[in-house]
């Protein structure tokens, strides 16, 4: 069974300033490109989550709004900080239907059963919709 991951992203607006940001941050990793994620703790069960082509669902301005498919994990040394661990993701964004999520601390494993339907690859140039008129458009079936 499939296992993901789900991180708060702290300092942005909206999915698009997240989208920006994430593209400078590109590094090589195995010969791909890669965005790191920095956390604290290497999660126990990454081998499950690599395995099964896990995801890192993104939650911005209390909302789950998009996932990035777990490329890797690795242990650097920070300055001043110690060891940390770099989620290695995957450069593509895949939106996800809004849905609402309280803050937390860190990172959480999330179970597939929890997760919001892909809307398909962010795309940047789109117009934006509006978290609760997609809410409502859905409640009356028009999405």
């Amino acid at each position: 069974m499939t296992l993901h991951m789900i991180k708060l992203v702290v300092g942005v607006d909206d999915l698009a300033d997240f989208a920006r940001r994430d593209v400078e941050d590109l590094v090589d990793f195995d010969g791909q490109k890669a965005i790191p994620c920095m956390t604290r703790f290497m999660p126990k069960r990454a081998d499950e989550i690599l395995k099964h082509n896990g995801s890192i669902y993104r939650v911005i301005n209390n909302r789950i709004c998009c996932r990035m498919r777990i490329l890797g994990f690795e242990m650097v040394e920070v300055p001043g900080k110690g060891k940390m661990c770099m989620i290695m993701q995957d450069p593509e964004i895949i939106e996800t239907v809004a849905q609402p999520h309280r803050p937390f601390q860190g990172w959480r494993y999330f179970q597939p059963e929890k997760a919001p339907k892909d809307k398909g690859v962010y795309n940047p140039s789109a117009a934006p919709c509006d978290p609760k008129l997609e809410k409502e458009l859905r409640e009356a079936g028009l999405l």
